[in-house]
């Protein structure tokens, strides 16, 4: 009896040691012990990310503000504690032709208001796909002329692996002061419409950019009216930007010279204006972020209508496969 009791404790034991290693382990792999901190990475604006290291000090400053882009039952599974949530049909607007459209200046507004946002507040956005949708966020507040956004390096898969705090409990928010400056409203400078996306199939100085999966890329997988891609677009899936990609590994951004190598092998050089598109301008968000932040491309126009709006519109040419 004594015998066995041992044994069935030293089995625990060794049980207990496997999962603790296989615990580090994977710690390991979504920490990255080959982080390279956002400083050294050569980015043409490194204030444009925030890592889980900063944001664990100052996240309860006053004027900073978490915002949590994730669904909201992902959000109350655990979210970084006082992140308020914001996801998709948040940010989009209901009354546009298509789907997917961004949200109207006022419409932004007043969402931002309800999650307790105010004038001058630093909103980090985070996700837990390398910052996939929320880029998305990103690029409609620069677009509406507010420059007090970063993205967390990593998302909440990093702050996570760093062992840092999540809550599920909702903080109370009061109703905030937010309001954009209209003066500083810049379509013209971060959004490209379906006549010039058209307008760039014929002209060398404009370079439309698919940044779908390889299966919309070549039409095989079709999601919209029509399946296919718009003329004249190289493919560089978005995920391409970020080490592990959507779902593996630590999703933080890759480094500038990693970055550069990755588009100019495609002909996505800073001296055309380049238009990323996807489905909905999610993951064109995503790769307006990596090429304007990081490698500090002047001009480069995300076309909100993307794939939905150009597969709908019958007079306008596709093209399949490779």
């Amino acid at each position: 009896m004594k015998k066995r009791f041992l044994a069935i404790i030293t089995l625990a034991i060794l049980v207990s040691g496997l999962m603790l290693v296989v615990g580090c382990s994977t710690k390991e792999a979504m920490t990255d012990e080959n982080y390279v901190p956002i400083k050294e990475r050569g980015y043409a604006n490194p204030k444009a990310l925030i890592s889980a290291e900063e944001l664990k000090k100052i996240k309860d400053k006053d004027d900073v503000v978490m915002v949590d882009f994730r669904h909201v039952a992902k959000y109350k599974l655990g979210h970084i504690p006082g992140a308020v949530n914001v996801y998709r049909s948040d940010e989009e607007n209901s009354n546009a032709e298509y789907g997917g459209i961004r949200a109207t200046v006022d419409q932004m507004e007043k969402m931002l208001q309800t999650k307790g946002i105010n004038n001058g507040d630093l909103i980090v956005i985070y996700d837990d796909r390398g910052d996939y949708d929320a880029a998305r966020m990103w690029w409609i507040l620069k677009t509406y002329g507010y420059d007090k956004v970063r993205l967390l390096d990593g998302g909440i898969v990093r702050w996570k692996a760093l062992d840092y705090d999540t809550q599920i409990s909702t903080p109370d928010v009061e109703k905030g002061n937010f309001r954009f400056d209209r003066a500083k409203v810049n379509e013209d400078k971060w959004l490209a419409t379906v006549d010039y996306v058209q307008k760039a199939i014929n002209d060398s100085n404009l370079q439309i950019l698919d940044t779908r999966s390889r299966a919309e890329y070549t039409g095989e997988k079709n999601m919209a009216s029509r399946g296919g891609r718009i003329p004249t677009a190289p493919w560089i899936e978005w995920k391409e930007a970020i080490n592990g990609g959507k779902s593996e590994g630590p999703r933080t951004f890759k480094t500038a010279e990693e970055l550069k190598a990755v588009y100019e092998a495609k002909g996505i050089t800073e001296d055309k204006t380049i238009i990323p598109y996807c489905q909905s301008a999610v993951r064109s968000a995503h790769t307006t972020f990596v090429l304007t932040q990081l490698l500090g491309y002047e001009d480069v126009k995300n076309y909100d209508g993307s794939w939905i709006e150009w597969s709908a519109r019958k007079d306008l040419p596709i093209e399949k496969g490779e």
